[in-house]
């Protein structure tokens, strides 16, 4: 029976990954920062031997220190390639995120140019492009995902959907910039879908978009949650003409093609899963 290691277990994704692999009766074993520091290499070296890693560990909460995330993401990336080499591990899942900035085009393609536009999400690519070196100089296969934005019941705060469904049991004032920004949703469980599925998948190094394929405005989302929470919002609009971007929506056809995936649920149906 597979063994496969997730990193990151207590974070929003990492749970749902371990769920489901539990409940498909594949052997995992979980680890997160408070058993497992992935910054220190000889705690990384203790662990038992896996067939699969998927690595989600990391830090994703704003507002930290940007020395912070290149610690975390980048250094624990590394000891998590390093123990997969040691430990003659075949298959790594590198669960990255966006990092395109900008967008130049739309939608947006593996192919489109990287621009990270903060510390994260530098310090995701950077992660990225040891993922890339090491499977290219050693017998360990790579997939990085990245994933556009995603949603569900446990979203932590600091995210507009969160924000939003805080700011109704509180009445907080929620401020939204630039209304008519559009950005792709995916639902947790189409995310995680897509892990259980392309562990099975067979490269030597590939990466893949991952979001719904479609964009919801910021003004939208308000919309629609109100009609879902009968309720007013109390919300106030700001614009910032300088940090405007319009559109984020991923190009999925690579993902769709190579493993035969499409969202499940749509973004109605994963708001009303968000009560």
């Amino acid at each position: 029976m597979t063994k496969i290691l997730v990193t990151g277990s207590k974070g929003f994704i990492g749970k749902q990954v371990v769920e489901h692999l539990k409940s498909s009766d594949i052997i995992s074993d979980s680890i997160d920062s408070k058993r497992v520091d992935l910054k220190n290499i000889e705690e990384v070296m203790k662990l038992n031997k896996s067939d699969i890693v998927i690595h989600l560990g990391g830090k994703t909460i704003k507002g930290l220190e940007w020395n912070e995330y290149f610690y975390n993401n980048v250094i624990g990336t590394l000891n998590i390639l390093e123990y997969c080499i040691k430990k003659n591990i075949k298959k790594m899942i590198f669960v990255s995120s966006y990092v395109y900035g900008n967008p130049k085009y739309s939608p947006i393609d593996e192919k489109h140019p990287i621009l990270p536009h903060n510390a994260y999400t530098r310090s995701k690519y950077l992660a990225e492009q040891l993922c890339e070196f090491f499977a290219k100089n050693s017998d360990l296969n790579v997939i990085i995902l990245r994933p556009f934005n995603i949603f569900g019941k446990t979203l932590p705060k600091g995210f507009l959907i969160s924000n939003l469904l805080k700011s109704i049991k509180t009445n907080e004032k929620i401020t939204i910039v630039n209304k008519n920004s559009r950005r792709d949703f995916l639902h947790v469980d189409d995310l995680t879908d897509v892990i259980l599925k392309i562990k099975d998948y067979d490269c030597k190094f590939e990466i893949f978009n991952i979001g719904s394929g479609k964009s919801y405005s910021f003004n939208e989302i308000i919309e629609k949650i109100e009609k879902i929470k009968k309720i007013k919002l109390n919300v106030q609009y700001e614009e910032d003409k300088e940090n405007f971007i319009e559109d984020i929506v991923a190009d999925i056809s690579k993902l769709k093609n190579k493993i035969k995936w499409n969202p499940m649920i749509s973004f109605d149906e994963g708001l009303q899963k968000c009560k």
